[in-house]
């Protein structure tokens, strides 16, 4: 586990359009182009870490993005897994190992938004010791359900 470089867009890139294909509702399905993701690294206020595979293939990713001005205390988190590793705890581990880095570089607090259908992301989230503060309620139309969904809104100390 470690941040994402320049080196590694290729695998970050392959992973979001295989979100992207199998219509995963999530922030990672965005992008569209590499230069996105270029964006990212040159962007101070954003921070991906990833989880690799032995032949550098991405399991998982964390993509944190920091407050400006008086907000620079906070994270906002977003993760992925690869759908050939879930369920491996890849999601717990490296959310634990981002935010010990986050804390090492100041932040005080991390949050996430998760919808409230996903139930693996909010166990996840829960076991990394997050606490939830919060809802909006009916966020959203979900297509797949044919339900309006809520967000349920979790932070953590750090």
């Amino acid at each position: 586990m470690r941040k994402i470089n320049e080196m590694d867009l290729e695998a970050v890139y392959a992973l979001c359009c295989l979100l992207r294909d199998e219509n995963a509702r999530m922030s990672f399905t965005d992008i569209m182009d590499r230069n996105q993701l270029n964006e990212w690294l040159s962007d101070p206020l954003v921070s991906v870490f990833g989880d690799f595979d032995d032949v550098g293939h991405v399991r998982g990713l964390i993509k944190a993005t920091r407050g400006k001005g008086n907000k620079s205390h906070s994270v906002y988190l977003a993760a992925a897994t690869h759908p050939d590793h879930r369920k491996m705890n890849i999601a717990y581990h490296l959310t634990l190992f981002a935010l010990e880095a986050l804390k090492a570089e100041g932040a005080l607090i991390a949050r996430t938004y998760i919808y409230s259908w996903n139930k693996a992301s909010i166990a996840t989230i829960e076991k990394c010791g997050f606490m939830m503060s919060g809802r909006v309620v009916m966020h959203e139309f979900d297509d797949v359900s044919q339900t309006y969904i809520d967000d349920l809104i979790f932070y953590k100390l750090l």
